[in-house]
Protein backbone atom coordinates (compact mmCIF):
# COMPACT_ATOMS: atom_id res chain seq x y z
CA UNK A 1 0.00 0.00 0.00
CA UNK A 2 1.03 3.62 -0.58
CA UNK A 3 2.12 5.58 2.50
CA UNK A 4 -0.92 8.04 3.49
CA UNK A 5 -1.18 10.39 6.12
CA UNK A 6 -2.97 8.86 9.58
CA UNK A 7 -6.34 9.46 10.13
CA UNK A 8 -7.49 13.06 11.32
CA UNK A 9 -8.83 13.59 14.74
CA UNK A 10 -12.49 15.23 15.20
CA UNK A 11 -12.57 18.37 13.35
CA UNK A 12 -9.87 17.83 11.05
CA UNK A 13 -10.12 17.59 7.25
CA UNK A 14 -12.73 15.52 6.48
CA UNK A 15 -11.59 14.57 2.88
CA UNK A 16 -8.19 13.00 3.64
CA UNK A 17 -7.88 9.39 3.44
CA UNK A 18 -6.40 7.23 5.96
CA UNK A 19 -4.59 3.24 5.81
CA UNK A 20 -5.37 0.59 8.18
CA UNK A 21 -3.30 -2.21 8.05
CA UNK A 22 -3.63 -3.35 4.22
CA UNK A 23 -6.75 -1.42 3.18
CA UNK A 24 -7.36 1.94 3.02
CA UNK A 25 -10.35 4.29 4.12
CA UNK A 26 -11.58 7.18 1.72
CA UNK A 27 -14.58 9.65 0.83
CA UNK A 28 -16.80 7.43 -1.20
CA UNK A 29 -16.76 8.67 -5.18
CA UNK A 30 -19.70 8.79 -7.50
CA UNK A 31 -18.55 5.63 -9.33
CA UNK A 32 -18.38 3.17 -5.59
CA UNK A 33 -22.30 3.76 -5.72
CA UNK A 34 -23.26 0.36 -7.76
CA UNK A 35 -20.89 -1.22 -4.80
CA UNK A 36 -22.39 0.35 -2.21
CA UNK A 37 -25.70 -1.13 -3.51
CA UNK A 38 -24.60 -4.05 -3.89
CA UNK A 39 -23.42 -4.37 0.03
CA UNK A 40 -26.81 -3.04 1.03
CA UNK A 41 -28.37 -5.66 -1.06
CA UNK A 42 -25.79 -8.29 0.53
CA UNK A 43 -26.50 -7.26 4.17
CA UNK A 44 -30.49 -7.63 3.06
CA UNK A 45 -30.43 -3.68 4.59
CA UNK A 46 -33.18 -2.66 2.13
CA UNK A 47 -33.26 0.83 0.73
CA UNK A 48 -30.02 3.02 1.65
CA UNK A 49 -31.03 6.23 1.48
CA UNK A 50 -28.07 8.79 -0.41
CA UNK A 51 -28.13 11.35 2.78
CA UNK A 52 -25.21 11.67 5.17
CA UNK A 53 -21.38 11.08 4.59
CA UNK A 54 -20.15 8.18 3.63
CA UNK A 55 -16.46 6.73 3.66
CA UNK A 56 -15.53 3.19 1.94
CA UNK A 57 -12.34 0.38 2.85
CA UNK A 58 -11.00 -0.67 -0.37
CA UNK A 59 -7.98 -3.38 -1.13
CA UNK A 60 -6.32 -2.85 -4.63
CA UNK A 61 -9.58 -0.64 -5.25
CA UNK A 62 -11.67 -2.98 -4.40
CA UNK A 63 -14.53 -1.76 -1.93
CA UNK A 64 -14.61 -4.03 0.84
CA UNK A 65 -16.77 -2.54 2.92
CA UNK A 66 -18.48 1.52 3.92
CA UNK A 67 -19.73 3.55 6.68
CA UNK A 68 -22.42 5.63 6.34
CA UNK A 69 -22.60 8.90 8.74
CA UNK A 70 -25.82 11.17 9.68
CA UNK A 71 -25.44 14.39 11.62
CA UNK A 72 -28.33 15.53 13.51
CA UNK A 73 -28.40 18.59 15.88
CA UNK A 74 -24.31 18.02 16.19
CA UNK A 75 -24.58 14.46 16.74
CA UNK A 76 -23.33 12.03 14.46
CA UNK A 77 -24.90 8.70 13.63
CA UNK A 78 -23.48 5.67 11.88
CA UNK A 79 -26.40 4.08 9.63
CA UNK A 80 -25.25 1.78 8.32
CA UNK A 81 -21.77 0.14 8.27
CA UNK A 82 -21.50 -2.61 5.65
CA UNK A 83 -18.69 -4.97 5.12
CA UNK A 84 -18.29 -7.70 1.90
CA UNK A 85 -19.46 -11.10 4.00
CA UNK A 86 -16.07 -12.42 2.54
CA UNK A 87 -14.24 -10.28 4.24
CA UNK A 88 -15.40 -9.92 7.45
CA UNK A 89 -13.42 -11.19 10.03
CA UNK A 90 -10.58 -8.99 8.82
CA UNK A 91 -10.85 -5.51 10.56
CA UNK A 92 -12.82 -3.39 8.32
CA UNK A 93 -15.85 -3.10 10.18
CA UNK A 94 -13.52 -2.26 13.37
CA UNK A 95 -11.45 -0.10 11.33
CA UNK A 96 -14.29 1.64 10.27
CA UNK A 97 -15.95 2.38 13.30
CA UNK A 98 -12.72 3.73 14.73
CA UNK A 99 -12.22 5.86 11.43
CA UNK A 100 -15.41 7.62 11.98
CA UNK A 101 -15.22 8.00 15.52
CA UNK A 102 -11.39 9.81 15.41
CA UNK A 103 -13.41 11.99 12.97
CA UNK A 104 -16.54 12.85 14.04
CA UNK A 105 -16.29 12.32 17.85
CA UNK A 106 -19.04 9.86 19.69
CA UNK A 107 -21.03 7.79 17.63
CA UNK A 108 -24.88 6.89 18.17
CA UNK A 109 -26.36 4.39 16.44
CA UNK A 110 -28.91 1.01 16.31
CA UNK A 111 -27.45 -2.08 15.96
CA UNK A 112 -28.58 -5.25 14.81
CA UNK A 113 -29.00 -8.02 17.56
CA UNK A 114 -26.84 -10.18 16.44
CA UNK A 115 -23.80 -7.50 16.11
CA UNK A 116 -24.27 -6.00 19.08
CA UNK A 117 -21.11 -8.30 20.98
CA UNK A 118 -19.07 -6.97 17.80
CA UNK A 119 -19.99 -3.07 18.64
CA UNK A 120 -19.38 -4.26 22.79
CA UNK A 121 -16.20 -5.40 21.80
CA UNK A 122 -15.14 -1.75 20.33
CA UNK A 123 -16.17 0.02 23.72
CA UNK A 124 -19.78 0.40 22.69
CA UNK A 125 -22.36 0.64 24.86
CA UNK A 126 -26.47 0.53 25.29
CA UNK A 127 -28.49 3.99 24.87
CA UNK A 128 -31.89 4.14 25.47
CA UNK A 129 -34.42 4.72 22.68
CA UNK A 130 -35.03 8.32 23.27
CA UNK A 131 -31.16 9.21 22.36
CA UNK A 132 -30.98 8.11 18.50
CA UNK A 133 -32.56 11.02 16.27
CA UNK A 134 -35.96 10.01 14.60
CA UNK A 135 -34.11 10.04 11.40
CA UNK A 136 -32.52 7.05 12.36
CA UNK A 137 -35.05 5.23 14.89
CA UNK A 138 -37.59 5.72 12.13
CA UNK A 139 -35.80 3.25 10.00
CA UNK A 140 -37.03 0.38 12.11
CA UNK A 141 -40.17 1.75 12.13
CA UNK A 142 -42.29 -0.65 9.85
CA UNK A 143 -39.25 -2.71 8.87
CA UNK A 144 -39.99 -6.11 7.89
CA UNK A 145 -36.91 -7.94 10.32
CA UNK A 146 -38.21 -5.83 13.35
CA UNK A 147 -39.31 -9.30 14.81
CA UNK A 148 -35.98 -10.93 14.15
CA UNK A 149 -33.42 -8.55 13.82
CA UNK A 150 -34.04 -7.14 17.79
CA UNK A 151 -32.57 -3.61 16.69
CA UNK A 152 -30.43 -2.06 20.09
CA UNK A 153 -29.36 1.42 20.64
CA UNK A 154 -25.79 2.14 20.99
CA UNK A 155 -23.06 4.52 20.83
CA UNK A 156 -19.39 4.95 21.04
CA UNK A 157 -18.63 7.47 23.36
Amino acid sequence: MTSLPPCSPAGESRKTPCTQDTFRIRPAAPEDAARIAELVDEADMGELSDRGVTWVAERDRHVLGFIRLLEDAGQWYVNPVVVDSSHRHEGVGAALMRFAHQRYGELRFVARGYAVPFYEALGCEDVPWESIAPLVADDCDGCSMLATCHPQPMRLP
